[in-house]
């Protein structure tokens, strides 16, 4: 519930990184193919240093990626980006070494230049094809060469070769541009088809949740009938002895009208029920929504100290509200009084778009931990049944196109900001 959560985006995880490292053991495994048969096959390490040393640079890192899985760390943007870009370098420095562009090996540049398409950012993935490309590029004139990866040269077809391997370069251009653009873009689509798939799952869950919570709500309304229409004759019948006088006098009619308030809610309850959603939508002022609502829910709270202001002058809107909807704010309230705060404090105003009701308690504040899950489907403790309260409100507010803020005030406190969207001005005709 709390805000308007930020999209969420996808970010590398360490199950991402455990197949880059993979894919890099492999490649490291084929080079490793390619030193020994060349030892083999010319019985001399003359020339191959540089090779060796590049290889065993590259295990060395691949050793280390291996032992950061081992830790807690989060992967993020930033890291899995620089991993890529190892590969890049490490890769370019074994091309060097064996032939330069000429080695048919060359074509491995794509695969980081996938992965990044997969799993990162649009800026990242053009990073990675930009560095790539650039290796590629410088490879083609700076290189040592590798007898083995030279056929052209050996055979006298030194044109040929150079068309060739310059055919290679611009495939590798034409490919990288097509993988950054495209395959980026339906990466982006499958995450937000993924986000979305999860947002409806949990609306689902949570209309589920409404809905049990309003049919044990009706058949408790139900059930309270009879004992509170109980408690009110009794009530009734102790203020008519006479001898009943003083403090006593006015505490039984406190409890008659918490009693009569009580009844009332329950009626409203049965008669929301009972009413359609399309019919029980109402124009009211802003300011009389506000108004209208928290003397009602002073009235229930007679102990709670409490301050209302509007910070906007003039002529106040309209909004579309039904009872639900001063639930909501009543809750919030109730939240707030809860809180073991000296003062409620209640400020609303009001922009072209929509009204905005914010209510600040002194209390000790919510735990950050819980303050992401509240309003969710999943349903946590916590102080005086927060939570449930907040999730009925949320579906309430959200139904009609508002939203609901919560966040811990400075030094001390919450702050719940209900938001509602204002209803169309009529035309002066």
């Amino acid at each position: 519930m709390i805000a308007r959560t930020p999209t969420s985006t996808y970010s590398p995880s360490l199950d991402n990184l455990r197949s880059l490292l993979m894919i890099r053991c492999v490649a490291l495994l084929g080079q490793v193919g390619v030193l020994a048969y060349v030892v083999a096959l010319n019985r001399t390490t003359e020339n191959l240093f540089g090779l060796a040393a590049s290889l065993v640079g590259l295990g060395l890192l691949t050793v280390a990626s291996f032992w950061r899985l081992g830790r807690r760390w989060p992967v993020s943007d930033a890291e899995f980006l620089t991993q890529l870009l190892l590969d890049v370098a490490g890769w370019t420095a074994l091309m060097y070494f064996t032939g330069g562009a000429s080695n048919p090996f060359i074509s491995y540049y794509i695969v980081p230049l996938v992965v990044a398409a997969a799993v990162l950012p649009w800026r990242h993935t053009w990073l990675v094809a930009g560095t790539a490309l650039l290796a590629y590029s410088v490879l083609l004139y700076h290189y040592r060469p590798f007898p083995l990866f030279s056929p052209h040269a050996m055979a006298g077809h030194g044109d040929a070769g150079s068309a060739h391997v310059l055919g290679m370069w611009f495939n590798f251009l034409f490919s990288a541009a097509l993988i950054t653009y495209f395959v980026v873009r339906m990466a982006a689509q499958l995450r937000l088809q993924q986000e979305r798939a999860t947002a409806h799952r949990e609306q689902r869950l949570r209309h589920d949740q409404i809905l049990a919570v309003a049919s044990l709500a009706a058949g408790t309304a139900h059930e309270l009938g009879t004992p509170l229409g109980t408690m009110t004759v009794l009530v009734d019948e102790m203020l008519a002895d006479p001898a009943l006088i003083g403090d006593l006098r006015e505490d039984c009619v406190t409890l008659r009208e918490q009693l009569a308030q009580c009844r009332a809610t329950l009626a409203t309850l049965t008669r929301t029920a009972e009413t359609d959603d399309a019919d029980g939508v109402s124009e009211l002022e802003a300011r009389e929504f506000v108004e209208d609502t928290v003397r009602r829910w002073a009235v229930r709270r007679p102990g709670v100290d409490h301050r209302l202001q509007c910070d906007t002058e003039g002529l106040a809107p309209r909004i579309g509200v039904d009872t639900t909807i001063a639930q909501a704010l009543e809750n919030l309230l109730n939240n707030a009084a809860d809180s073991g705060t000296d003062q409620v404090e209640i400020r609303y105003d009001w922009n072209p778009r929509e009204l905005r009701i914010q209510v600040r308690d002194q209390g000790r504040g919510i735990d950050p931990k819980l303050l992401e899950s509240l309003g969710k489907p999943i349903i946590h403790p916590s102080r005086a049944g927060l939570g449930i309260g907040l999730l009925l409100s949320h579906a309430s507010v959200e139904r009609v196109g508002g939203r609901i803020e919560l966040r811990n005030a400075s030094p001390r406190g919450t702050i719940a900001t209900l938001y509602l969207p204002l209803l169309p001005k009529a035309s002066d005709d």
